[in-house]
């Protein structure tokens, strides 16, 4: 049981540093993004001069933070839930209920990281017309972002089991 333990603690440790990233770079996302939108709206307002790449770097900006926030999310425990159904549960049962419910979104982010590298290799080829760089960037965000997920929930997992496997829970199962 402590060994496990141990390896719930490496990867919470893991999870922390892949989720203060996570955030540091949403805020640089956001940042950057609000001040290419406040710009390209004085341009094409103010000075009749728009930006022609203005409108597909927000766009890039804005899927990478949306869906790196999603990892933030399930760090968080804020990801979507079923509280109808967990807050009938108590310890164990709690715990098999979260591992299951783990379980099935680990079986689709898996999913969504092999077709988000497929479909990001296959995008290689293909340009931003106005940023002209390759739209394998924006195809980029699922596969890392299921990464950054499957990180999180590695260790929510692991801290499911430690719950299940750890003694003086029978007490408080349901």
């Amino acid at each position: 049981m402590e060994f496990l333990k141990s390896i719930k603690r490496g990867w919470d440790f893991i999870s922390d540093k892949v989720d203060t990233a996570t955030r540091w770079i949403c805020i640089f996302l956001i940042l950057v993004m609000t001040s290419e939108v406040i710009a390209a709206v004085f341009f094409r307002y103010a000075l009749d001069a728009p930006i022609k790449w203005g409108e597909e770097l927000a766009r890039l900006l804005m899927v990478w933070a949306g869906l790196l926030g999603i990892g933030i999310a399930l760090k968080d425990g804020d990801h979507i839930g079923l509280e109808a159904l967990t807050s009938r549960f108590r310890g164990r049962a709690l715990a098999w209920c979260n591992l299951a419910a783990h379980g099935f979104v680990g079986l689709f982010l898996v999913i969504l990281l092999f077709w988000g590298i497929k479909i990001s290799r296959a995008a290689w080829d293909t340009f931003l017309p106005a940023l002209q760089i390759k739209w394998t960037w924006s195809h980029l965000a699922v596969p890392v972002t299921a990464g950054v997920q499957l990180v999180h929930l590695v260790s929510n997992i692991l801290g499911e089991i430690v719950t299940i496997l750890g003694p003086g829970n029978a007490m408080s199962d349901k």
